[in-house]
């Protein structure tokens, strides 16, 4: 049976104010005063008189919240807070940010909370943190070899879509797109909006970069502006360096860092210090095609030109060649008739020398058989009355008509008998 009041012992009885108390001495007891403390912050504000405000996180292996502690910064102690950071490194204290913190933590009673007051930080830390982690994540997919998977990319003469992958309504992307509109060149841009730092960043870029891959676009451009080493940080992370290794596509990246190189950069087919460095160099690509085609085309010309000279020459050294060969052969040709001309003459009179002798031999042989000189000798030639000679005896009868021919006339008789000649 639980005892009443009045039986508890004057020393385990508190009024609340007492209780918070005793529980601040305890705190002061056990800590000693200030200590540091490490953690991720969350849920970063600035409220009324420059005073900031934020949750200490510790997280588990699996992104859980197993301890969280109310953090504020006075702005009395933001003084030594800022000088820290242009001492120590380019840094600034933003959702997601590992850091090392000092200050006493205390109870604050009209609140009833626990607090932890916020006096000073060590930026190194958080340097080494993230440069570690960066390392990290370097080395992994170093050994995966995933480092130099989007190098592969065939990257397009002449990009004429791009992927743009930034804060809408930023800077970066206020500088991209002018840097393209003055080349005065023709693209078309895919937006993609992301958060570009901060909590969660990393997972909007990844999806962001995804989304305008699945566009068709010739490439993609990952831009922001400058900042603290902090908020470039995302793109330090895993989750981005795996997306752009996964990618089909090419990645340019002009992230505004002038001196370290994020893990985006290293993992991207190209990279760049500023986004309108990066614009810059799509548009040279663009510009580099056009040279290249009107290079062509002037080297077309030029050979062009050059063969049909080339060919002019050739064609005149042809018709030369061509001329004094016909000419030769001409004068060849002209020889040849010349001479089978004269051999022809010489051939012709010849045969015609020989054919009037042929003629003269035969016009003697004519001349002996002629029946006129035969009948000048005394011979003569018997017809018939229808004008066939009679060279035998019985071709003709008694009673016929014959006409004899001599050489001065003709007689015509009467065949009164024929009688053939005895054999001899």
């Amino acid at each position: 049976m639980t005892e009443g009041p009045d039986e508890t012992d004057d020393l385990h009885r508190y009024t609340v104010s007492r209780l918070l108390s005793a529980a601040r001495r305890a705190i002061d007891t056990e800590l000693g005063g200030s200590v540091w403390v490490e953690g991720e912050i969350s849920g970063f504000k600035k409220g009324r008189n420059n005073h900031t405000y934020f949750d200490l996180v510790e997280s588990d292996e699996d992104g859980r919240v197993i301890a969280k502690l109310a953090v504020a910064l006075w702005a009395g102690n933001r003084a030594r807070v800022n000088a820290r950071f242009k001492d120590s490194g380019p840094i600034r204290m933003d959702d997601g940010v590992r850091v090392r913190i000092l200050g006493p933590l205390e109870i604050w009673a009209p609140g009833g909370r626990l607090q932890f007051t916020m006096q000073d930080i060590d930026p190194t830390f958080t340097m080494e943190l993230i440069d570690s982690e960066r390392d990290r994540v370097l080395a992994l997919l170093r050994t995966e070899g995933l480092l130099d998977r989007n190098r592969a990319c065939t990257v397009p003469m002449a990009p004429r879509r791009i992927g743009l992958v930034t804060a809408v309504g930023s800077a970066a992307e206020a500088d991209f797109l002018k840097t393209l509109h003055d080349s005065g060149l023709g693209f078309e841009i895919v937006f993609a909006d992301a958060q570009m730092q901060g909590l969660g960043a990393e997972r909007t870029v990844a999806a962001a970069l995804r989304s305008v891959a699945r566009e068709g676009v010739d490439l993609i451009a990952l831009v922001r502006g400058g900042g603290a080493r902090t908020d470039l940080a995302t793109f330090d992370h895993e989750r981005i360096a795996r997306t752009i290794a996964a990618l089909d596509v090419a990645v340019f990246t002009g992230i505004g860092h002038e001196i370290d190189t994020s893990v985006a950069d290293v993992v991207a087919n190209r990279a760049h210090k500023t986004p309108t460095a990066c614009a810059a160099a799509i548009a040279e690509l663009q510009l580099e095609a056009i040279e290249r085609s009107e290079g062509a085309w002037i080297e077309i010309s030029t050979s062009s030109v050059r063969l049909l000279e080339q060919e002019q020459t050739r064609l005149s050294r042809q018709i030369r060649h061509t001329t004094a060969a016909v000419r030769s052969r001409v004068t060849l040709e002209q020889h040849r008739l010349d001479t089978a001309a004269a051999r022809s003459a010489r051939s012709g009179r010849t045969a015609l020398r020989q054919a009037g002798g042929r003629i003269d031999l035969l016009a003697a042989r004519v001349s002996a058989i002629d029946p006129a000189r035969a009948l000048s000798r005394g011979w003569s030639i018997t017809r018939t009355a229808s004008g066939r000679i009679l060279r035998h005896v019985d071709e003709v009868h008694a009673g016929e008509t014959i006409v004899t021919q001599l050489v001065d006339g003709t007689v015509t008789s009467t065949v009164a008998a024929t009688a053939p000649s005895e054999e001899p």
